[in-house]
């Protein structure tokens, strides 16, 4: 061992080349003998490092590393899902601050999803709290912090929602924008036209919006998902509203931030709650969020015949999976779909009975 003492310190040094290095540090110890037990640690985490054995680090507690996850959440500038996941960590962490992240199971989520029920939370709700957790845990694995998770081969299942979307009828679409003020209306219209999100409509950006191009478009250039950037048709109801906003813009964004009485171009703005909640009000429409004008024209475009695959790409869903759960087709779509089999079944009947029997023809007519 090569321990000493630095004049005027209590604390053991220890002194050593490895591969040609010296290392001097102190120890921190007034034992001796615990002293050069540190040392001989410092040499045999060398020796594993230059074997190619990697010592792990200790796993992070959960309201640790909350705010490591959050901040990431906020640099990837994603507003909306960074206020959503801020409110679900306040959840969290009462149960599991405190815990580190490799120490959390699967038997505990489980526990803190019936406490979350016993509270009278929806099964979405509870739902929110655990996609978070899921998605912490999948940054830390990425980041080599822990090897695995618990809700790795399914361990974690989620609870079954009860829909919460609603597609508007067009009565419904005309007197809810009839009493909506012109910034909503504006808003609104896009998002029925285009099937944007409305955080998407409220970045937009001048030089986002082409209407000089052979077939107008929207470029969305970031987004929820990886295939929101796209580029997106404009409709004709859309395109004197692009035309007014762009013309009226003294910044970069077409929705800018409020502010008292004016406004910041600079910044897009936040939210349209407020406006939102006195349209229902005024207009006596039954409630529903914003974002199901987005769902309302997605069942639209389906009902419409769009095929699944332009209509995820329209919309920006990560995968078809995403566009069958969201398109939910209305009784009426359903309804004629049946009557074009129907059809499509007479007149085969019609056309084979021709070619055999005319007795058989006499016969499907008199029952038609």
């Amino acid at each position: 061992m090569s321990l000493f003492k630095r004049p005027h310190s209590p604390y053991w040094w220890y002194e050593f080349l490895f591969e040609g290095v010296r290392y001097r540090r102190s120890t921190k110890l007034r034992n001796k003998k615990a002293a050069g037990n540190a040392e001989s640690i410092h040499r045999a985490k060398l020796a594993q490092s230059r074997a190619g054995i990697v010592e792990r680090r200790s796993a992070p507690s959960l309201k640790h590393f909350a705010k490591q996850f959050l901040d990431s959440v906020k640099v990837e500038r994603r507003p909306n899902t960074h206020r959503c996941y801020s409110v679900s960590v306040k959840n969290l962490l009462p149960r599991f601050g405190a815990k580190r992240l490799d120490e959390i199971t699967a038997d505990e989520i489980r526990q803190f999803k019936e406490a979350r029920l016993k509270d009278g939370r929806s099964g979405a709700t509870v739902n929110r709290d655990l996609e978070c957790l899921r998605r912490m845990f999948c940054v830390a694995m990425k980041t080599d912090v822990i090897i695995t998770s618990p809700f790795v081969a399914r361990k974690v299942e989620f609870l079954p929602e009860n829909g919460r979307e609603r597609v508007l009828t067009f009565t419904e679409e005309r007197v809810y924008l009839s009493k909506a003020n012109p910034l909503l209306r504006d808003v609104a219209t896009i998002i029925l036209e285009m099937g944007l999100r409305p955080e998407e409509v409220f970045r937009m950006r001048g030089h986002d919006v082409h209407l000089t191009a052979a077939t107008p478009f929207v470029h969305v250039p970031c987004g929820k998902t990886a295939n929101a950037r796209r580029d997106v048709a404009v409709t004709v109801k859309v395109l004197p509203i692009l035309r007014r906003r762009l013309k009226r813009a003294k910044g970069e964004y077409l929705f800018p931030f409020r502010v008292g009485g004016g406004h910041d171009w600079t910044q897009p703005m936040k939210q349209l709650q407020p406006a939102h909640r006195q349209a229902l009000k005024d207009s006596g429409v039954p409630a529903f969020r914003l974002y199901d004008l987005r769902h309302t024209y997605g069942t639209r475009a389906a009902e419409a015949g769009m095929d699944p695959l332009t209509l995820m790409k329209t919309m920006g869903h990560a995968d078809l999976k995403t566009t069958q759960r969201y398109v939910h087709l209305s009784k009426r779509h359903l309804f004629e779909a049946q009557v074009r089999v129907e059809q499509f079944r007479a007149e085969r009947e019609i056309a084979e009975a021709e070619k055999t029997n005319p007795e058989t023809l006499k016969r499907i007519h008199a029952t038609q």
